[in-house]
């Protein structure tokens, strides 16, 4: 079985399990409201696979081993409950080493995979190039540009109060820009890219906010 065969049987796997795991949620329609659904973590688990290719690829980690990790290390995001999320790590990667055994991975290529999935938010420092790609990956699109959509809509219709959050975002962000405690050089660069773009925004708005007010003559 080729590398991307096998790639595209972790991919179908992952979606497949995430939209059922999804169907089973009793809170559904408050994950949609958040734009939180199956479809949206299946999409981000997409991005992420494709961050960790330009990541891998430039800082020469091991390509399958991490685009195997990208698109399962959210794989068990639907098991676990809000109070739970932190758990998913761990249980992914219980969910996806039966599987990685069954498509013929060496046992050590299944201890990266895995442990690159648990250490995603488990680990604080994880070891091993393949965990800081993945890491860095999901960073990054954990700062792109649906976040944005996603910040702005619960409050969408309260304009003042948007806004007031906003300004305080612009403040986390910036502190964000300047820890950039990202793994890999490549991942601190389009980290870097997604927070000026999410800080660009936003402080458009908040000066939009702070125009929309009668002006003095």
């Amino acid at each position: 079985m080729n590398k991307n065969t096998r790639l595209q049987k972790i991919a179908d796997y992952t979606s497949k399990r995430l939209l059922e795991t999804y169907q089973k949620r009793e809170d559904r329609s408050r994950l949609d409201h958040l734009l939180l659904g199956g479809e949206y973590r299946w999409q981000h688990t997409l991005r992420v696979a494709q961050y960790g290719k330009v990541i891998a690829e430039a800082e020469g980690a091991d390509m399958e081993l991490v685009l195997a990790a990208c698109l399962l290390h959210d794989i068990a995001w639907f098991d676990t409950t809000p109070e739970t999320t932190r758990e998913h790590g761990r249980l992914g990667g219980q969910i996806a080493q039966p599987y990685l055994e069954k498509l013929r991975y060496t046992p050590e290529q299944v201890k990266t995979i895995c442990y690159s999935i648990v250490a995603h938010v488990d680990i604080e420092n994880p070891e091993g190039l393949e965990a800081k790609v993945l890491r860095d990956a999901d960073n990054v699109d954990r700062y792109g540009p649906y976040r944005v959509l996603q910040w702005c809509f619960q409050d969408i219709e309260d304009y003042p109060k948007l806004a007031e959050k906003l300004r305080e975002r612009i403040q986390r962000l910036e502190g964000y820009r300047q820890e950039n405690n990202l793994f890999t050089e490549t991942g601190r660069q389009l980290f870097i890219e997604q927070l000026d773009l999410q800080i660009a925004f936003f402080s458009q708005f908040v000066g939009e906010k702070d125009l929309s007010i009668m002006p003095n003559i």
